[in-house]
């Protein structure tokens, strides 16, 4: 007879959530302006290509 295979134990994939300190938040404020003003740029970019084919149509 042979001995059962012995299972490795799994590694720990959680994380210990991370502390709010100012420069997270000042971080996170700063991608968040960024995506709103990437977001408005694609609208208006949108709007002005719409109204060059009307122009030119």
């Amino acid at each position: 007879m042979s001995e059962p295979i012995r299972e490795a134990v799994p590694q720990r994939t959680a994380h210990l959530p991370v502390e709010a300190t100012p420069e997270i938040a000042r971080r996170n404020i700063r991608l968040g302006v960024a995506l709103f003003v990437l977001a408005v740029l694609i609208a208006a970019g949108a709007v002005a290509v719409s109204l060059i084919y009307l122009h030119y149509d």
